[in-house]
């Protein structure tokens, strides 16, 4: 009996822990990334009907779940206060007979007030011009840009993770961390060659730098 309990104790562990690894996968659907969501936000089954049909209206719940969804899918830049649009884009399908989507997404981007930087860390409601301005960004792509498609795109790593990646490589072949910030005296290390093979395996990407490029305000055709 004992035994018994044992095993069914580990098969909930081990079920959980599969629950809990679903919501840090990095490469997600649009989908995957609002059910995600509607559950962080406790979003009841009847409220959630329109977001599951791909409807948004314009009040404050549909405007949360927009904000989570765009920082669940790493497109937006949180020390930056940056939509990284480009990536957006990824996640909707335009009509292939359509040739001005992007001119109309444009225009309606450049309508939107970008919220300045400011420290969010105190107050006791943060993120709230940024939500509205992340709306309207991704108001602009509803309406203009094309459909929201079920892909889960392969994103670009963000700095942030990018970095992380840098100083677990680091530890693994011996490099001291604080060399990364002098990035003339890193490439001189006898172990570069295999930090920067590191780097390349683990990010998936034979790039070391992620490029500021990769952040816009605006979409290129």
């Amino acid at each position: 009996m004992d035994r018994l309990l044992a095993v069914l104790c580990g098969a909930c562990l081990l079920l959980s822990a599969a629950s809990a690894l679903k919501h840090h996968i990095l490469t997600k659907s649009w989908t995957e990334a609002q059910s995600d969501c509607l559950q962080y936000l406790k979003i009841t089954p009847s409220r959630a009907v329109p977001f599951n049909e791909y409807h948004y209206e314009e009040d404050q719940t549909s405007k949360q779940l927009i904000f989570c969804i765009v920082v669940n899918l790493r497109i937006y830049e949180s020390k930056q206060n940056v939509l990284r649009v480009d990536l957006l884009g990824q996640f909707f399908n335009p009509d292939v007979d359509d040739t001005l989507y992007v001119n109309r997404t444009n225009e309606c981007l450049l309508r939107v007030k970008n919220p300045p930087k400011e420290d969010y860390s105190y107050r006791m409601s943060p993120y709230v011009r940024p939500i509205e301005s992340m709306y309207e960004m991704f108001r602009c792509f509803y309406f203009y840009y094309g459909n929201l498609n079920r892909d889960a795109p392969k994103l670009p790593l963000t700095a942030l993770e990018l970095q992380q990646i840098q100083q677990e490589c680091a530890n693994i072949v011996g490099i001291p961390e604080g060399l990364l910030r002098c990035g003339a005296h890193l490439k001189d290390h006898p172990a570069y060659s295999k930090f920067s093979h590191c780097v390349a395996l683990r990010s998936g990407s034979a790039a070391l730098k992620l490029s500021d490029n990769s952040i816009r305000t605006l979409i290129k055709p």
